[in-house]
């Protein structure tokens, strides 16, 4: 009975791996399932449950500097690394914008540079993991929702998972878009963490989550059109990446959604006082 139950899974496990990029093999950090789940479990482990515990009796730190500094870093880590990719790629690497394959056997030297690109640029992703410790030591737990703790999760596991088995071709582009979305995110972080006066100018702030929507929309609809026009990108890659892009979608209109609807009956509620003054 124990055979015929491993024997499949082995088989599964078997036919996962030999899918593995070979162009990556060996590589350390972010690469390694030794290194990246553990660090994925912890990150976990601290959000929701060691570091609102080691805070508990403790008062919020006053991190104001550290947050800015953090958020400019961001915003400029994001711009660089965003523009590399492009002169890698779309604006000085002959990369199609419509579909973009991915050459394991002979690879060039530009697709190494993108790869390696990756690899470093993998360590902003995980350094986003400092706005949840940031809201740990500031005691703002309301802030560490579900939508926050699986998407820094996914977003780290998806670095891991691309390096495996294919970190260029087609996803370059969400890459790129990506990149320059959490430029104008961290950007309104960084105003948003100057202090009130700086309140009314962030009037755009509802416009962000709706700029990740149509983000999702649009990198889901790219990627898919691998589906239907062969250019060399591996269909398995894109049928595992869809799934992860519809679990973000639907968290972040969810998100949208009841955000949309506080706001409305704090303006409902604002009218009534109003009136009756």
């Amino acid at each position: 009975m124990a055979r015929s139950v491993t024997s499949p899974l082995t088989e599964v496990y078997e036919l996962f791996w030999s899918h593995r990029d070979p162009r990556t093999a060996g590589w350390g950090f972010i690469a390694d399932a030794k290194f990246t789940f553990p660090l994925l479990i912890g990150y976990v482990y601290f959000a929701k449950v060691a570091g609102p515990r080691w805070m508990k009796d403790r008062k919020p730190f006053d991190l104001k500097w550290a947050v800015l500094i953090y958020n400019a870093l961001t915003v400029i880590a994001n711009a660089y690394f965003a523009i590399r990719f492009l002169s890698l790629t779309y604006v000085g690497g002959n990369y199609s914008l419509l579909c973009q394959g991915i050459n394991y056997s002979s690879p060039s030297e530009r697709d190494m540079a993108i790869l390696n690109l990756g690899w470093w640029y993998s360590f902003v992703r995980i350094g986003d993991f400092m706005d949840t410790v940031f809201f740990v030591l500031r005691k703002k737990n309301s802030q560490i929702t579900f939508l926050h703790v699986i998407h820094h999760f996914l977003v780290v596991l998806s670095g891991w998972f691309f390096l495996n088995f294919g970190g260029d071709g087609q996803p370059i582009f969400g890459l790129c878009v990506n990149a320059f979305i959490h430029v104008i995110m961290y950007s309104y972080y960084f105003l948003a963490a100057l202090g009130p006066s700086m309140q009314k100018y962030l009037w755009w702030k509802r416009y962000l989550t709706e700029l990740q929507i149509v983000q999702f929309v649009g990198l889901m609809l790219h990627m898919a059109i691998t589906l239907f026009y062969d250019c060399g990108y591996p269909k398995f890659l894109t049928m595992l990446a869809l799934p992860q892009g519809c679990l973000g979608l639907g968290l972040f209109i969810n998100f949208y959604i009841k955000s949309y609807r506080a706001q409305r009956k704090l303006h409902v509620s604002a009218d009534k006082l109003k009136k009756h003054d």
